[in-house]
């Protein structure tokens, strides 16, 4: 009798595109990613298709140009367009689960591959979303940083020191006039929105804030289907706000003030390299009594950063913005 089988190449790879989708879903940066430049995070899939161990992205400067008018001669007069460029190395990272032997399996009726997709895909979610929150607020530079209250350094943030609405407007005027290079917005039906992450801290102090709330009654997110504004807090002139728990909080204000490292994000500000698609392992141990399960890629998650007068490094579309995040 001839009995049809799937090759196991298949099904691993099945397993790891159901592996990788299933982290996507839940990815909090998916929201903000595409491939083009004129997502908050750009996908690059390039090395999916050839040999390399880096990928360089091309940032577009806006131009600055005045342009002629009336019957003035624009031959001659053309505005150069400004590249700079900024590169991403990518690196593997895998993550396991063994089963602990075939009488452990006994004791269930549950599908272990389906649990170790589960467990797997969660993991890969919180990598991803931990990667990017570590990655965008490491280190930023002197002009794309915002200090709560009257404070120049990170050190001297105050438990007084908290979020409001008056640094959403700062930061979105650094991002609007920036003479370097100013922050792109994300367009959506021809509006220009800008999006900010704080934690759950600031997200309190956000909400006994009297401009906030009046803001609040007039805005109306409902209806609107472009992911950015999935999950939103609400938005202010042009800024969605949303909430996530990851964002980094540190005991490094004032007398170990707890300090909210909060993101203001535009086109651009991070990257996703990616070298491989995702694989799926499957393989046996201690003479097939133990089965083990594997997931990985080959990529990289990188701030987007430029020098704008060849040796001043600047972060491209990410501005952060700190402030005291005490806890209740």
């Amino acid at each position: 009798m001839a009995v049809t089988t799937i090759p196991q190449n298949l099904v691993e790879k099945a397993w790891a595109k159901e592996t990788w989708t299933a982290a996507l879903n839940n990815i909090f940066f998916a929201k903000f990613m595409g491939t083009s430049p004129e997502n908050i995070i750009q996908l690059n899939e390039q090395l999916t298709k050839q040999a390399g161990d880096s990928i360089t992205f091309k940032l577009l400067m806006k131009l600055k140009g005045a342009g002629v008018t009336g019957d003035n001669t624009l031959e001659g007069n053309e505005e150069a367009m400004q590249y700079r460029d900024f590169t991403v190395s990518i690196d593997q990272i895998r993550n396991a689960v063994r089963i602990a032997g075939k009488m452990e399996e006994q004791k269930t009726s549950t599908n272990m591959r389906k649990d170790a997709k589960t467990a797997l895909s969660n993991w890969l979610t919180e990598y991803i979303d931990g990667q990017f929150f570590t990655k965008l607020t490491a280190s930023p530079t002197p002009d794309r940083v915002v200090y709560a209250g009257s404070n120049t350094a990170e050190n001297t943030i105050t438990e007084t020191d908290i979020f409001n609405t008056d640094l959403i407007g700062k930061a979105k005027r650094i991002a609007m006039t920036d003479t370097n290079a100013k922050i792109r917005p994300v367009s959506v039906k021809g509006k220009k929105y800008y999006v900010m992450i704080i934690d759950p801290w600031q997200a309190r102090d956000l909400r006994k804030d009297e401009k906030w709330l009046q803001a609040q009654q007039h805005a109306n997110l409902r209806g609107e289907d472009n992911p950015i504004f999935t999950g939103a807090l609400g938005i202010y002139e042009g800024v969605v706000i949303h909430e996530n728990e990851q964002v980094p909080r540190t005991t490094t204000g004032a007398t170990s003030t707890k300090v909210g490292h909060a993101l203001f994000l535009g086109a651009q500000a991070g990257v996703l390299a990616a070298g491989t698609e995702p694989t799926w392992q499957e393989d046996d141990f201690d003479y097939h009594n133990q089965k083990g399960f594997a997931i990985g890629r080959i990529m990289g998650i990188a701030k987007a950063q430029y020098k704008f007068d060849g040796s001043t490094l600047s972060d491209f579309g990410c501005i952060n913005v700190l402030t005291s995040s005490v806890d209740d």
